[in-house]
């Protein structure tokens, strides 16, 4: 399988998240998106269809749960210039808590459409 994801380019990945390209080829961001395809490759041959609830599901175990790590995926993959679709959760008080619900949401955002893209294709 490892040859199915070398065939897509940072580029193609961070254009199917829609989110920026990743600075390098082992940064955070890159080995998140790379995570993504082949993830999205796995359940292809998992599930005889994949739906909106697959994808989702899916898309949520992907988003990094450490904070070092998330950070870095969401400053990677420019989500300081990224006006998430998923950011619309209930407010708290705690900015600390809402900058990580932020990147967490664009996290899932971009595994949500890279996994949609490659079952669009799939079909």
């Amino acid at each position: 399988m490892r040859n199915e994801v070398d065939k897509y380019s940072l580029y193609d990945l961070s254009r199917m998240a829609g989110c920026s390209q990743p600075e390098g080829e082992d940064t955070d961001g890159a080995k998140f998106l790379r995570e993504c395809i082949s993830m999205a490759m796995e359940i292809d041959n998992y599930y005889d269809e994949v739906g909106s609830d697959e994808i989702a599901e899916t898309a949520d175990g992907l988003v990094p749960i450490y904070t070092n790590e998330l950070w870095n995926v969401w400053v990677d993959c420019g989500g300081y210039r990224h006006d998430g679709e998923f950011r619309d959760f209930a407010r708290s008080n705690d900015v600390g808590d809402m900058m990580n619900r932020i990147a967490q949401a664009d996290c899932y955002e971009w595994a949500y459409n890279i996994l949609g893209s490659y079952a669009r294709d799939m079909e």
